[in-house]
């Protein structure tokens, strides 16, 4: 039986967010540069690039088998579909889904099999909104639907800690330890909140 695996934010080739995000894959000059100048002029040498793609897709291809389903939550690559199909074709997974996000150039969508804004799935009997970006409602969310997303690279983090009745969770490489999410991770990670989830319904605070 096949696994289903979620990501996001992959941004193959992207100096500009191995930078932004301090991704681990910096020499010990691009990191001090990182940390002390985010937004500044980007410089990491191309070795640090194909360092990180290679990171990345080692990351994918050790967890995610040939007859599993891959879902990329938006911000596949830097570039158009040449780039696209070249990172695509170094992922072993046969069935890689996108749900765009906003630096995936429209010409990438062939490289994939399915393409989608947003979408309800279903995985081990539970029902998943995917989308890119994060939000605070989605379909069948009263009824105990996950939400799954990226975008914001870790950032709402501490608000998902503290609102832990929340059954959603950033699947991004940043908040992920750079590497896909299964089922049964994320299911481990949803068992305390959905208890939480229920006691606040049943207090009818749950809208």
């Amino acid at each position: 039986m096949h696994k289903v695996w979620f990501t996001a934010d992959t941004h193959f080739g992207d100096k500009n967010v191995i930078k932004y995000c301090n991704r681990p894959f910096l020499d010990e000059r691009e990191r001090q540069l990182a940390e002390s100048d985010q937004k500044g002029v980007c410089n990491l040498s191309d070795e640090t690039v194909r360092r990180h793609d290679a990171g990345i897709l080692d990351a994918i291809n050790t967890r995610v088998g040939q007859q599993d389903i891959l879902w990329v939550l938006g911000d596949f690559c830097w570039g158009k579909l040449e780039q696209a199909q070249h990172y695509r074709d170094r992922i072993q997974c046969r069935d890689v889904r996108l749900v765009w996000g906003n630096h995936d150039h429209r010409s990438v969508g062939g490289v994939f099999q399915q393409r989608m804004e947003q979408c309800m799935v279903r995985a081990n009997g539970q029902k998943i909104w995917l989308n890119h970006y994060p939000m605070r409602t989605w379909d069948k969310s009263i009824h105990g639907s996950w939400h799954l997303y990226g975008h914001v690279h870790g950032a709402l983090a501490g608000e998902d800690e503290q609102q832990n009745w929340r059954l959603a969770k950033d699947v991004g490489l940043d908040a992920c330890d750079y590497h896909p999410i299964e089922m049964e991770e994320l299911t481990e990670y949803m068992q305390p909140r959905l208890k939480a989830f229920g006691e606040r319904k049943r207090q009818q605070l749950i809208h």
